[in-house]
């Protein structure tokens, strides 16, 4: 409940974001289908030999080991990076315990390729730590921590993106990139859980559960979130049917969410503050992701600095996008 309570009362962000694209749009009815579209046009290619130095600069707050094993990635091509005949499509990065991750991608020399091949890294790096100190038995880990190291290095790649981008368009696109980041990993995947919550707690209840029920559900937790800033149309209160997971993985949405907020706060331990506060935040974060399975997500987090049932760990999203929109207000 701290993440759900904690997100409802930091909406004003995520609001202010919409409204700006309103505005920026020049559209009259704003609605769900609208956030996709880009504020501004955006053609630049990002060839992949030219990414690399970049991506690998940007994580230098998580020391030059960390850097070299990243090179050491690219240098040995555990990737597949380009689309191919019978291949199949998106990214990730694949464990194989007693040899290194192999990873997935499927290049088309986009900025979203940029950030997932950063992404990816991301989990190849948690998987190495974790195979490196840990035996088999204890060398997965789970969702609940998996897609932290991900987040976290799709942050300092934005921030190394924007501190030497110069052209106007481009930090445009960049922070949109990162706040669009935010508002469908974190505060969709809340509303999400919000909704699926309050779902179980009526078949818990023994109350029927009709689709007008759980539409009006919907509806309520829409309006909840977006408030003036969104136009709802008709079928937004069927959003709920098309999403699997309320059906085929029950409590699982949240998790993307939980990621999200503990990434945000080690970023903010990692890069701010004392150089020996952020060596310690360096060490800690090394350390959860050398620890792999080997005890309960929430103390493996604990350890490394992010307490969840804390709403300070949730406001830390709030605040970088709060950031985030107030940077991009300046822009457009």
């Amino acid at each position: 409940m701290n993440l759900i309570d904690a997100t409802r009362a930091g909406v004003e962000p995520l609001r202010r974001y919409h409204r700006l694209r309103r505005r920026a749009l020049r559209v009259e009815r704003y609605c769900p289908y609208d956030f996709s579209i880009p504020i501004v046009e955006w053609n630049r290619r990002y060839h992949y030999d030219d990414v690399l130095a970049p991506i690998v600069d940007s994580v230098g707050a998580l020391g030059p080991a960390y850097q070299e094993r990243m090179w050491r990635g690219f240098r040995e091509r555990w990737i597949d990076v380009y689309e191919n005949d019978g291949k199949r499509n998106g990214a990730y990065s694949a464990p194989v315990y007693g040899v290194h991750p192999y990873m997935l991608m499927n290049w088309n020399d986009t900025l979203d390729d940029v950030f997932t091949l950063a992404h990816e890294m991301g989990h190849s790096m948690h998987t190495m730590l974790s195979h490196e100190r840990q035996p088999f038995v204890y060398s997965d880990y789970t969702i609940f921590v998996a897609e932290v190291p991900s987040t976290l290095s799709e942050e300092l790649l934005l921030e190394s993106m924007l501190a030497r981008a110069t052209d106007r368009d481009e930090r445009i696109v960049l922070l949109q990139n990162a706040i669009d980041n935010i508002t469908s990993t974190f505060y969709t995947q809340v509303l999400f859980a919000d909704f699926e919550l309050e779902a179980h707690k009526r078949v818990e209840c023994d109350e029927p559960v009709t689709a007008d029920t759980l539409n009006a559900l919907y509806q309520e937790r829409f309006e909840a979130y977006y408030g003036d800033a969104v136009d709802a149309e008709a079928l937004t209160p069927l959003t709920w049917a098309r999403i699997p997971h309320f059906f085929s993985t029950p409590y699982y949405v949240y998790q993307y969410a939980t990621c999200f907020a503990s990434a945000a706060k080690l970023v903010q331990q990692i890069t701010s503050g004392p150089e020996h506060q952020r060596a310690e935040a360096r060490a800690r974060y090394l350390d959860l992701l050398g620890a792999g399975g080997s005890d309960h997500p929430m103390e493996l987090l604990k350890r490394a600095g992010v307490d969840l049932s804390e709403p300070s760990t949730v406001q830390a999203v709030v605040t970088r996008l709060d950031t985030l929109v107030s940077r991009l207000e300046e822009l457009v």
